[in-house]
C-alpha cells in the first residue's frame, strides 16, 4: 500500500510494517521471506531495497525509490518508499549502528522528513517522506546478540513485530508441488497496490478502539524489555487494521472485523514475543552444562562421579566443575546415587 493509503490519527498513519520472524534455523523463515519477495516482484515499479548497506546507501535507494501517483483531478502525489526484504537481519545491519538505527525509525514514521548533508561532496539530500517497510529474520541468539540491552528502552524496537515460532513441519520433501505464483493471488495483490486514499473509520470500528482503550489494552506483554513497545501497540493494531481491510476487499473502511483480525493478529504474535529471549539468552556455560547433561544421557547405566568430573573439566575452568555438578544437581537436570551420577 506504501503511501497510497493511511488513516489520520493526530497525523497520517501509513500502513507499512518493521517485521521480523524469529526462529531457530530449519523453521522456514527464509522459504517465508522469498516467497513474499517473489509477489511483490509481480508489481510495477516495485522499490525493492538491496540487502547490505549503511546509512548512506540505505538513504541513496531511498532517495531513488519516488513514485508519482497520478489521480486526478487531485494533484499529483510524490513519495520515496522501499521495501526490505532479508532471511537474516544480521546480513542487512552486521553490528548495532546507532546512526543506520536512528534513520530506520525515520523511515518508519514517514511523517518525519530526512535530511542529511554530505560535506565531502557538498550534496544536501532531503526526503519530504521516507517510507520504509521491513520483513526481515532472524535467530533468537543473533537477535539477542544483536541487539544491546540499552536498545529495547529506544523507539527503533517499539516499531518492529517480532513473530516468534519454533514450529517445524514435517511433510514429503518430494511431493508434487506448483513452483508458480497464483494468478489470483497476484491479480489480488494488483488490486491491493491500485488502492488510494484515506480509510474512513466506521462507528463499530471506533466503539471497538475505545472499548479497548477503555480495559487498558489489555492483554499486554508484561516481560521488562517490552514495556516500551507497549507504547506502540495502538499504531500496530491501526496499521494491522488497514492491512485486515484491504485483505476483507477495496472500500478503504475499517469495520469492526477487521479491528477483530487485527488484535487476533496482534495478540497471537505478542503471545509468543517473550519466548524469544529465553530462547536467545543461552550463554556459553549454559550451552555446556546441556552438552554435559546430553553425554551422561548417552551412557550405559549411572556414571562414577570420578568420570563426570573428568568429563566436565573438559567443558569448564578446573575452579568451577564442582559447582557446576552441584547446580545441575541442585535444578534436577542429574540425579545422583550410590551408583553414580544419571540424566533425568
Amino acid at each position: 500500500m506504501e503511501q497510497k493509503t493511511w488513516i489520520t490519527t493526530s497525523d497520517r498513519l501509513y500502513p507499512n510494517l518493521y517485521t521480523i520472524l524469529v526462529g531457530h534455523p530449519g523453521v522456514g523463515k527464509t522459504r517465508t521471506i522469498m516467497s513474499g519477495r517473489k509477489f511483490l516482484a509481480e508489481l510495477p515499479e516495485f522499490h525493492i531495497a538491496p540487502t547490505s548497506m549503511k546509512m548512506a546507501s540505505l538513504v541513496d535507494a531511498l532517495l531513488a525509490a519516488k513514485r508519482t501517483i497520478i489521480a486526478l483531478p487531485e494533484p499529483a502525489m510524490e513519495y520515496h518508499s522501499m521495501s526490505l526484504l532479508v532471511d537474516e537481519w544480521t546480513a542487512f545491519m552486521h553490528a548495532f549502528d546507532d546512526e543506520l538505527v536512528g534513520g530506520l525509525t525515520t523511515f518508519y514514521d514517514v511523517v518525519v522528513p530526512y535530511e542529511h548533508h554530505r560535506r565531502g561532496k557538498d550534496i544536501r539530500i532531503k526526503i519530504p517522506r521516507p517510507q520504509l517497510s521491513i520483513l526481515a529474520g532472524s535467530t533468537p541468539s543473533n537477535l539477542i546478540k544483536f541487539m544491546p540491552e540499552g536498545a529495547w528502552d529506544q523507539g527503533f524496537t517499539s516499531r518492529v513485530l517480532l513473530i516468534y515460532s519454533d514450529e517445524r513441519f514435517v511433510g514429503d520433501d518430494f511431493a508434487q508441488t506448483t513452483r508458480d505464483l497464483p494468478e489470483e493471488m497476484i491479480y489480488d495483490l494488483k488490486l491491493i497496490y491500485a488502492l488510494q486514499g484515506e480509510f474512513q473509520i466506521s462507528k463499530e470500528y471506533r466503539e471497538l478502539v475505545n472499548a479497548w482503550r477503555a480495559s487498558n489494552e489489555e492483554p499486554k506483554p508484561s516481560h521488562p524489555k517490552l514495556v516500551h513497545y507497549n507504547t506502540r501497540r495502538r499504531a500496530h493494531l491501526y496499521k494491522l487494521s488497514m492491512v485486515a481491510s484491504v485483505n476483507r476487499g477495496g472500500d478503504l473502511v475499517l469495520r469492526a472485523d477487521d479491528f477483530r483480525s487485527a488484535l487476533f493478529w496482534l495478540g497471537e504474535a505478542e503471545m509468543t514475543m517473550p519466548a524469544i529471549f529465553e530462547a536467545g539468552a543461552s550463554s556459553v556455560d549454559a550451552r555446556a552444562m546441556d552438552e554435559l547433561v546430553d553425554w551422561l544421557r548417552t551412557q550405559k547405566g549411572p556414571v562414577p562421579q570420578h568420570r563426570l568430573i573428568h568429563r566436565a573439566t573438559r567443558l569448564f575452568p578446573l575452579h568451577a566443575v564442582t559447582k557446576v555438578i552441584d547446580l545441575l544437581h541442585l535444578a534436577g537436570r542429574i540425579q545422583k546415587s550410590n551408583d553414580g551420577f544419571t540424566a533425568t
